[in-house]
């Protein structure tokens, strides 16, 4: 029987032990590329609408949240957002900014309002039609735009997920926005 030396075992294993998956290649591709949100100018706000300027002279940091109507589990992550950033978010310098694929926004609230939940809704959407958002972003992996995205003053992407899901999570969103 031949031995294999003890050394090429263990390059063996560590290699084999170091592969990143392809999620987080692909996540590592995306921290720092620009998410592309430029082509909206107007947002809704509670009953107005305001311009895209004023959103980002306001806030630097925009977690960026995609739904789309007719899509089962968007309606309770928008309530998710809603209630769980009360409990986390208390700079003024972020908000989260919701981008709706939907022709009516009053059709995707009344899906909202049937989970009886309480909201607020005091973070701003976007109704995106004819899936702009989605379009100018066709280089993202799916799940990254089904994921939320942390960006900065200039659109680059920062975190990709939610900063309740765990403590590491939560500890690099303060940090990124305290920046």
């Amino acid at each position: 029987m031949k031995k294999i030396p003890f050394f090429v075992i263990f390059i063996i294993l560590s290699y084999s032990c170091s592969q990143t998956s392809q999620t987080e290649k692909e996540l590592a591709e995306v921290l720092g590329t620009r998410l592309n949100i430029e082509m909206f100018d107007t947002i809704q706000y509670r009953d107005s609408l305001i311009s895209m300027e004023q959103l980002r002279k306001k806030h630097s940091h925009l977690s960026v949240v995609y739904l789309q109507d007719n899509c089962t589990p968007c309606y309770p992550k928008y309530v998710e957002w809603h209630q769980k950033m009360e409990e986390i978010d208390d700079f003024s310098r972020h908000t989260v900014l919701f981008v709706i694929q939907t022709f009516e926004y009053e059709y995707f609230k009344r899906n909202v309002m049937k989970l009886e939940e309480e909201i607020d809704e005091k973070y701003y959407i976007i109704i995106d039609p004819k899936q702009e958002f989605f379009i100018s972003n066709k280089d993202l992996p799916n799940w990254i735009m089904n994921s939320s995205m942390l960006i900065d003053s200039e659109n680059k992407i920062k975190m990709v997920g939610s900063p309740w899901i765990n403590e590491d999570m939560a500890n690099l969103f303060h940090e990124i926005i305290s920046q």
